[in-house]
């Protein structure tokens, strides 16, 4: 056999090595992806499936009835409440298998998929270095000096990497003080670097706007990283704005929200 021949014959067994890994490593993720479903009750907020790998916002009241009477596991505060059947009428009810009524909380978080749903148990932090949140503040031309209605921290590895992230929360929605901007800002940081994720500033004090919180960090698409749910409540009234955020090239993106 002839030494060109002879590289040919082992550049295209290379080659098909080559495509053989990357199959494994992307290709068998992809199918898996398609096959995820899940369907993710917000309270009485929101409700959202992910099917095919696209997520879709339920509001219609024949959608909602369809997932009446199914079993769900139910959080509340990241705490497992249990598995309890879910009933919609003017809003969601629980009841046993006996189909005693359940208590629910105001806030939580209800799930039903055919894989294992991650959630994480996150706490909020008290920030004793403003440095990052000056830093946001100043590149929003907001005065340092602010007062706050929200000012905390939940730190996590939501990318698995083994390295911890910061994410913040800072508001001054409806303080009722001499301000002159409601501003309601999330960002993260990762290895001094200051990742935005939501940001709202209004000169039209008191009623606009609202106070963003993290609702709950999980990984809805078993890929390994985690999504979060940021939701924000407007002044005066029981309604709030869902939003899940994905990582998605080296940004935060809104997948997904009930507005």
């Amino acid at each position: 056999m002839r030494k060109d021949n002879k590289v040919i014959i082992v550049l295209l067994v290379l080659l098909v090595i080559f495509f053989i890994a990357m199959f494994a490593l992307f290709g068998i993720n992809n199918i898996k992806q398609e096959t995820y479903t899940s369907t993710i009750i917000v309270g009485d907020s929101a409700v959202w499936k992910y099917q095919n790998k696209k997520w879709t916002n339920l509001k219609l009241d024949t959608s909602l009835k369809e997932l009446s009477w199914k079993n769900y596991t139910i959080y509340s505060d990241d705490e497992e409440i249990g598995n309890y059947e879910l009933w919609h009428d003017d809003k969601w009810y629980a009841f046993d298998k006996q189909k005693n009524a359940i208590d629910l909380p105001d806030k939580f978080i209800a799930y039903d998929t055919n894989f294992k749903l991650k959630l994480l148990n996150v706490n909020k932090d008290d920030v004793k270095d403003y440095t990052y949140v000056y830093k946001v503040l100043e590149d929003n031309l907001i005065p340092t000096n602010s007062n706050f209605t929200s000012l905390y921290k939940s730190t996590l590895d939501f990318d698995n990497d083994g390295l911890e992230e910061d994410f913040y929360i800072v508001s001054n929605a409806f303080a009722f003080d001499n301000s002159d901007k409601t501003f309601c800002l999330a960002f993260m940081v990762k290895n001094n670097e200051i990742y935005p994720i939501y940001t709202d500033i209004d000169n039209n004090y008191y009623y606009k706007g609202c106070k963003p919180y993290y609702n709950t960090f999980l990984d809805v698409n078993n890929d390994g990283l985690y999504e979060f749910i940021l939701s924000c409540g407007k002044y005066s009234k029981k309604e709030q704005i869902d939003m899940l955020y994905q990582y998605i090239d080296n940004q935060f993106k809104i997948v997904i929200s009930n507005q």
